[in-house]
């Protein structure tokens, strides 16, 4: 039997935390927190799979909270509601922008409260799913031995697997958010990539079946990889990034 989800309820004000806690007992299990950073704190501890977060705090408004964990690769998809007594479109456009996924409004209808939270998990639930059978896929590719880059349209860096972070001495999330062929591209090879990337990515031109050149490693040693790069679209058939697969060439030498 899979274990009741956890709700993560902030607010400075206990009654408010009780009383939606009371709401949702019943089906989840939750955390209560009375500030920002304990928030984060037990973001951290208890790993809750939904927060409920006050706006109006004194230490750290829900604001700041909400930034932090949607600037986290760890915690960028953790869903986070924000409940506040503000009606302004300003306020609810702020909320936007710092990555809430919904609003609920002082004082907190039950019925949509529990509504709100159920839909928000079942759409975290088919996402961890999707996640899950990705990184399946990214292991049998790491036992392989390739390396595994997704690149987004602007050139930056989505995804590494484990192979592409051990070759190149990186730790599991330094990479995500860096420019490819910046980072890790030798200089004098660096305008040639760049050129072939950003045609495929406008559809400008194709990418060959193969080509070989080093990547840079943390420590600034070249290492040979052949790499097999492959654009990548989504159901409309728009391009939306690039998925390079490198075998390591080095561990022939």
């Amino acid at each position: 039997m899979r274990n009741q989800d956890k709700v993560l309820i902030v607010d400075d004000e206990q009654a408010i935390v009780e009383l939606m806690g009371l709401y949702l007992k019943s089906d989840y299990e939750v955390i209560p927190a009375y500030s920002g950073q304990e928030a984060l704190d037990k973001v951290k501890s208890e790993k809750p799979d939904i927060i409920l977060l006050d706006v109006m705090m004194p230490d750290m408004n829900g604001y700041e909270v909400c930034r932090v964990l949607k600037t986290s690769v760890e915690t960028q998809f953790l869903p986070v509601v924000m409940v506040t007594a503000l009606s302004g479109k300003d306020d609810r456009i702020k909320g936007i922008e710092v990555g809430a996924d919904e609003f609920l409004g002082k004082p907190v209808n039950r019925l949509e409260l529990v509504t709100r939270v159920k839909s928000l998990l079942r759409m975290k639930h088919l996402q961890d799913k999707i996640l899950a059978e990705r990184n399946e896929a990214m292991n049998y590719l790491d036992i392989a031995g390739f390396i595994i880059f997704v690149i987004d349209g602007d050139m930056k860096i989505n995804l590494v697997n484990t192979k592409g972070n051990d070759v190149l001495g990186y730790g599991e999330f330094e990479l995500i958010g860096h420019d490819f062929s910046k980072v890790l591209v030798p200089e004098n090879l660096e305008d040639e990539v760049r050129t072939q990337f950003e045609g495929a990515l406008k559809g400008e031109s194709e990418l060959p079946e193969f080509i070989e050149h080093s990547v840079i490693s943390k420590e600034g040693k070249e290492i040979p990889v052949r790499w097999y790069d492959v654009v990548l679209k989504d159901v409309d058939g728009n391009i939306t990034g690039i998925l390079c697969s490198g075998e390591d060439l080095s561990r022939f030498q």
